[in-house]
């Protein structure tokens, strides 16, 4: 087997330790439907003003991994709609209003734990077979003049008239009637994303359309697609977890490496070139002025804006960008299978299953051959090194 085909392989099975069975994807789609039930019924509160629930982030993108600890949770982010203006309202009052209705799911649905307030969402525990936490983001549609001002700094139409108002309760004017609202675009920043990996997956999509998994090709939802972009994405964010598991405050965020890895995904239908274009890529559509990693369906939203208030956050993403590729070098030209097996442990904290390394072993073994010295990386919260000593 070939250099480029071992490297391929060893890729695809890190991957599939990292996938999560579609039976979560399931699992997490019938419990927000359930909440969204809820929410339509009779009784509710918000049941008159059109309550839609809907997903955002890695379950909405196809790009979940498991968690790299035993004790930590499935993070399942939604969106609840709710159709109101700005006329009248208050944040407070949106996010109440959704709020009571959450907490009378969880108290009918007898959750062990009670629902819990965030800045932005109600957070509410499952932990039954698979631990999930759901984040519920209460928003009302963004009026005419905000849509019209997206379009106007060079946001397509399409995106813009999705965006939606948040409600955030370290906003000065969370309690006041007003129409300066945080502004945000789940849908928005999901079609964009997936008019980026859709086309290498038309013809997954079309097979299970054809094999009546599903009703249509629009009813395939993106887990399903498995494109080079979603792998990839996942591979970083795997590495990113293990070069700050004693530190995962400062890691860089999801949202940065999801959006920087979609601006630098070429179309590649192949794995590999694909990982290596965007590892090589990402740091082009880092800005030098703010914002630094912009929203890309709303351009004034810096996904980085934390790297302002302290520096440590942008020199973490430097340092994990520069060890990943280092890592990656290496794992591309390693030919023995217990050199193979150490390093997707170390780099990735999995281990490959017995026939994994039978299927490794069967590829053949080449000449040894000079590996890289990986350097040393500092992480800048202050924790021990992260460095190559296997």
């Amino acid at each position: 087997m070939s250099d480029k085909k071992r490297y391929d392989l060893i890729l695809e099975m890190v991957v599939e330790l990292l996938d999560i069975p579609p039976s979560y994807y399931q699992k997490a789609a019938d419990r927000y439907r359930s909440l969204g039930e809820w929410l339509q019924r009779k009784e509710s509160k918000v049941s008159s003003f059109s309550p839609e629930i809907y997903p955002q982030g890695s379950f909405r993108y196809g790009t979940v991994i498991r968690p790299l600890l035993p004790t930590e949770e499935y993070d399942l982010d939604l969106v609840c709609q709710v159709d109101l203006q700005k006329i009248g309202i208050t944040q407070q009052h949106v996010k109440n209003l959704i709020g009571d209705e959450i907490k009378a799911y969880g108290e009918a649905h007898s959750f062990k734990e009670a629902v819990k307030e965030k800045p932005r969402c109600w957070r509410l525990n499952y932990a039954d077979d698979v631990t999930f936490h759901m984040d519920i983001l209460p928003c009302i549609p963004e009026d005419a003049d905000a849509i019209n001002l997206l379009v106007k700094i060079g946001v397509p139409i399409e995106f813009a008239r999705t965006a939606v108002a948040i409600t955030d309760k370290r906003r000065p004017n969370y309690g006041i009637i007003t129409r300066n609202w945080p502004t945000s675009n789940p849908r928005g920043i999901a079609a964009w994303f997936e008019n980026r990996a859709r086309p290498v997956a038309y013809i997954q999509i079309e097979e299970l359309a054809k094999s009546r998994i599903y009703a249509s090709v629009d009813k395939v939802p993106s887990y399903e697609w498995k494109t080079p972009l979603q792998r990839s994405i996942q591979i970083l964010k795997r590495h990113r977890d293990v070069m700050f598991k004693n530190s995962p405050e400062w890691k860089p965020l999801s949202m940065i490496i999801t959006t920087l890895a979609t601006h630098a995904y070429g179309g590649e239908t192949d794995f590999g070139i694909a990982l290596e274009n965007i590892v090589e890529g990402i740091t082009k559509h880092v800005r030098s002025a703010r914002p630094r990693v912009p929203n890309p369906v709303n351009p004034g939203e810096d996904f980085a804006d934390r790297w302002a208030k302290d520096a440590r956050f942008e020199q973490n993403f430097w340092t994990w960008h520069a060890q990943i590729k280092v890592d990656l070098n290496n794992l591309r030209i390693l030919d023995k299978v217990p050199e193979i097996s150490r390093a997707v442990q170390k780099r990735f904290d999995l281990n490959l299953t017995g026939a994994m390394v039978s299927r490794l072993e069967a590829t053949g073994v080449s000449a040894p051959r000079i590996i890289a010295a990986a350097s040393t990386v500092h992480i800048a919260s202050g924790p021990k090194p992260w460095r190559r000593d296997d």
